[in-house]
């Protein structure tokens, strides 16, 4: 493997400035590997990689957090998909879009031939989780909207909109709160800060609903007699959890019928 150590040293200066996305360009693509084992390490934040080949990905093709893309190209397209993907979808809030089946993408990608690439030809992109974008129903789509892994990118994305804006929303409360007692009353305060991300995510469209129409997730806040001595001494609370249901989406949809004669 190619050495990648200055590659992922500019990437760690910035990989805290708030940016979801990260887009190799003009990168050798033997130093890709690394960089999205890096990317996997840290559990937020995703790679979008363009691959000139299917099999480019095979040494890291279980990744979660890297999404690879393939598109069709000519003397005067490059592969550009990974972009234009997310030049498409960037603007929107996070928990209201589906990658696959977004179309309307910039004229700089190119689909892939309407003519010659058939339905058939699509199977080791969807084997591979590889993203491209092709006419279907002439129309041209992107597909299947995953990550390497198999993965949902939105369900990622919102992942990550859950603990970009988690952190965000406690930092916000100790700057506004002089002192926030180590009780239930300030246990509570940081809970429904985090709540009110989940919220947030909710009326995006990004939480599933429970049977009783309420947002699906639970935030855990432990008591303080449930926190080690020395964490509190030193006023540190490591009592918040969360869990909670990403919303459903459709992808495809199939129609049966018969004729009654």
């Amino acid at each position: 493997m190619a050495d990648s150590t200055n590659l992922i040293s500019a990437v760690k200066k910035f990989y805290n400035s708030g940016d979801e996305y990260l887009i190799p360009v003009g990168i050798d693509k033997s130093k890709i590997p690394a960089l999205s084992n890096y990317i996997e390490a840290q559990n937020t934040g995703i790679l979008a990689v363009d691959v000139d080949n299917i099999s480019d990905t095979a040494a890291y093709a279980s990744n979660v957090n890297t999404i690879a893309f393939k598109a069709h190209t000519d003397d005067t397209h490059a592969n550009v998909l990974s972009s234009g993907t997310i030049g498409a979808v960037g603007s929107l809030p996070v928990g209201s879009f589906d990658v696959a089946n977004t179309s309307g993408l910039d004229e700089s990608v190119l689909p892939q031939d309407q003519l010659s690439f058939q339905q058939d030809q699509l199977t080791p992109y969807t084997e591979g989780n590889i993203n491209t974008y092709y006419y279907a129903q002439g129309m041209p789509i992107v597909r299947d909207g995953k990550t390497l892994s198999g993965d949902y990118i939105d369900m990622l994305l919102g992942r990550d909109f859950i603990i970009k804006h988690s952190n965000k929303e406690i930092t916000k409360i100790m700057v506004k709160n002089p002192k926030i007692s180590y009780d239930n009353t300030g246990i509570n305060l940081l809970k429904s800060g985090v709540e009110s991300v989940f919220d947030q995510l909710y009326r995006n469209g990004g939480v599933g609903e429970k049977a009783n129409g309420k947002p699906d997730y639970d935030v855990t806040a432990l008591p303080r007699e449930d926190m080690k001595d020395v964490d509190v001494s030193q006023r540190i609370y490591r009592g918040l959890s969360w869990k909670y249901h990403p919303a459903d989406a459709i992808d495809d949809a199939y129609i049966s019928g018969e004729i009654d004669l």
